[in-house]
């Protein structure tokens, strides 16, 4: 008995000692499980979309590019043409042209983030009434780049410069009102690593003349006119249809064109190769769209 009464002090000063221990081993786990869980918070959120999102860098970086094989879609409408004021809104039955564009964009659904790029509140409010939420990016550029002097690859070269994120470009012009989903799906088969552009042509069999300055003589360019071929003689002419050009981000920011000798080209047919330029166009096209689309 007087063994248990000896051994009692220290039996509850061991306890103690113990408690004291596992107090101290709870404090740590504790310790370290909240350092894990600020760590994960952290690394989560620096991969965030978020993150990108804000990123001074890019403000409108999108999520989607995240490779070499991503095509962002990009249409450049300006508000100043000339031929036909705010063009890109005209209408072709109910719709304009550049809604138009956007609906086969859309539908085809194989880009990774589609733009449209303007100096215009108008077109950019046109935008968010036909596409509401983020379906569609707005880009707006400066008026520098939307003068009448601006070209295709100097709008591009500045929507590039704004979004390092994007690595290739399908430029896509909306005064183009029979672009089809197959033209843009072929186009992305043919747009392969060993391929720097894609462009829409036209095959034509029209034989070409030019005057000479000079002395106003007639020569031919495309034929000998001792011995003009048939049409079956013949594989005939690509002609630009100016519906679509899909480039690599160097070869536009690099060299400054969008086509090189390493091209593919998508061949359109002819029925819907025509191109807004003036009124008469757009008259045209109303005409072909009540004849077929409206049937």
């Amino acid at each position: 008995m007087r063994a248990l009464e000896r051994l009692e002090p220290f039996t509850t000063r061991r306890r103690q000692a113990l408690n004291k221990i596992n107090i101290a081993l709870l404090a740590a786990v504790m310790l370290t499980l909240q350092m894990i869980t600020s760590v994960l918070a952290i690394l989560t959120l620096y991969h965030s979309p978020l993150v990108a999102l804000t990123s001074p860098r890019c403000p409108k970086r999108h999520p989607n590019h995240s490779g070499n094989g991503s095509i962002a879609a990009l249409i450049l409408a300006r508000g100043g043409s000339k031929s036909i004021p705010l063009k890109n809104l005209a209408k072709i039955g109910t719709k304009s042209l550049l809604v138009r564009t956007l609906e086969v964009l859309e539908s085809f659904g194989e880009f990774d983030s589609i733009w449209v790029s303007t100096d215009d509140n108008r077109i950019g409010d046109a935008v968010q009434v036909a596409f509401p939420g983020d379906r569609i990016q707005l880009h707006f550029r400066s008026g520098e780049f939307a003068r009448d002097q601006s070209t295709s690859i100097e709008s591009t070269q500045e929507f590039l410069s704004k979004h390092p994120e994007i690595a290739n470009v399908a430029l896509v012009q909306c005064t183009s009102p029979f672009l089809r989903s197959q033209y843009l799906a072929e186009a992305c088969r043919k747009f392969h690593r060993s391929v720097d552009c894609v462009f829409s042509a036209v095959r034509s069999f029209q034989l070409r003349w030019r005057m000479q300055p000079a002395d106003e003589k007639m020569v031919p360019l495309n034929f000998d006119p001792r011995s003009r071929p048939r049409r079956q003689d013949w594989d005939g002419e690509l002609v630009e249809a100016g519906m679509f050009y899909f480039a690599r981000r160097s070869l536009i920011l690099m060299e400054g064109i969008f086509q090189n000798e390493h091209c593919r080209v998508v061949e359109v047919n002819p029925k819907d190769a025509l191109e807004i330029d003036d009124i008469d166009d757009l008259n045209l096209a109303r005409i072909i769209t009540e004849q077929t689309e409206d049937k």
